[in-house]
């Protein structure tokens, strides 16, 4: 067999039709991947959830790799990487590819992809990207791909396998999430705790794959973080963290509204209302409606602010902030809120529609301390961190 470092390229590989693309990124529906990669002569695979289609024109893919696996720091000389979705037949694969093993790739059915990364044969759909961005956020790496090969056969895929590595039930694993967010907001396991798969499921009382669902969930949310020596360990959250978050998101929009207020067209003017408007329903009195929608609504809202300046590289900045994780740590450990969340976004809101950038800013400013002192608050009852 032709190993993929033997492979020469005469000429780069044009990007994928987008229709092809459209129709092969329908089969990674939540399911499990495995990226690959090739780098002289090792080849370099694990196991990974958090790989999403980013755009169809140009065709684009996502991957983000822990720093501390070996894949990340190949992906990033290698300039290349595959995506194997997997069928649902394929979990031994998942729990091959997901451990520190000697040769992952030991008994498995490769072909060399156009780029050289190694393809897996039974993946039920195959994407093979060119690394065209790399975004570094905290331990991980963000890799986007121009996808220049894409391939896909009929089948289902693989969803977090569970017992019997069957179909998902969505239900039951997204309650045992809920369940165990709720543990980790409510302190039951320590900061830099480690989360035994076998212990986390006996306390979830779920099988091992609804742990495991669980546990990718809250890495997704940044409640635990994935450590390679240890596994799955409880993330620490203290007030530098939130005061840094909020003042980055702060700073961003501040000269977003300098380069913005005065000039923006109705429709701008009327998205970013909207945005408000469904945020405003979902925080009531001092009470979240519901918890994980306003927090959707939330980013919604201070993302598209910062769209309008148009600007690629500040939107870039802002998503790199991890605000979702900072708001879920902090103000989801409590139902409790205040009104004055949503009065101060009013308030940004109307400056915005009254072309008035020093009242923008006065509101942009003030719900920074706001946010600041209500995750004080909440760290001060809970012992300073979470």
């Amino acid at each position: 067999m032709t190993r993929p470092d033997d492979i020469q390229l005469e000429h780069m590989p044009t990007p994928v039709d987008p229709v092809v693309f459209r129709r092969v990124v329908g089969h990674l529906a939540s399911g499990v991947t495995i990226v690959t990669t090739s780098h002289g002569s090792d080849m370099y695979g694990m196991t990974a959830s958090s790989v999403t289609s980013l755009s169809l024109e140009p065709p684009l893919m996502l991957a983000c790799i822990n720093n501390a696996a070996p894949t990340a720091s190949a992906v990033s000389q290698a300039g290349h990487y595959a995506v194997n979705v997997l069928g649902e037949g394929s979990a031994h694969l998942a729990q091959q590819f997901a451990g520190p093993h000697r040769d992952k790739f030991r008994g498995v059915d490769i072909v060399p992809g156009a780029l050289g990364a190694p393809v897996l044969s039974a993946a039920l759909a195959n994407l093979e990207c060119r690394v065209v961005e790399r975004v570094r956020g905290g331990t991980h790496t963000i890799f986007i791909g121009e996808v220049v090969a894409a391939s896909a056969r009929e089948g289902s895929p693989l969803t977090y396998f569970r017992g019997g590595f069957g179909r998902f039930e969505f239900e039951r694993d997204d309650e045992a999430y809920r369940r165990a967010r709720r543990l980790l907001l409510e302190r039951r396991y320590g900061a830099d705790t480690v989360l035994s798969l076998d212990e986390f499921a006996y306390d979830l009382d779920v099988d091992k794959a609804s742990a495991f669902y669980a546990l990718t969930r809250l890495a997704v949310d940044q409640l635990v973080r994935r450590d390679p020596e240890r596994g799955y360990v409880v993330a620490p959250f203290d007030v530098r963290t939130s005061d840094e978050a909020f003042d980055a998101r702060s700073a961003i929009e501040a000269g977003v509204i300098d380069m913005t207020a005065g000039r923006l067209t109705p429709a701008d003017l009327g998205g970013l209302r909207e945005r408000f408007e469904t945020m405003a329903t979902l925080l009531v009195g001092d009470h979240f409606i519901d918890f994980d929608r306003y927090v959707d609504a939330n980013l919604s809202f201070h993302e598209y602010l910062v769209s309008l300046a148009g600007n690629a590289a500040l939107s870039a900045a802002f998503g790199q902030i991890g605000l979702r994780a900072v708001m879920v740590r902090s103000f989801g450990a409590s139902p409790l809120t205040s009104q004055a969340f949503i009065e101060v976004q009013r308030e940004l809101t109307e400056a915005l529609e009254a072309a008035d950038t020093a009242a923008a800013k006065r509101a942009a400013f003030a719900y920074t301390e706001l946010a600041k002192a209500r995750a004080r608050e909440i760290l001060a009852e809970t012992g300073g961190m979470l």
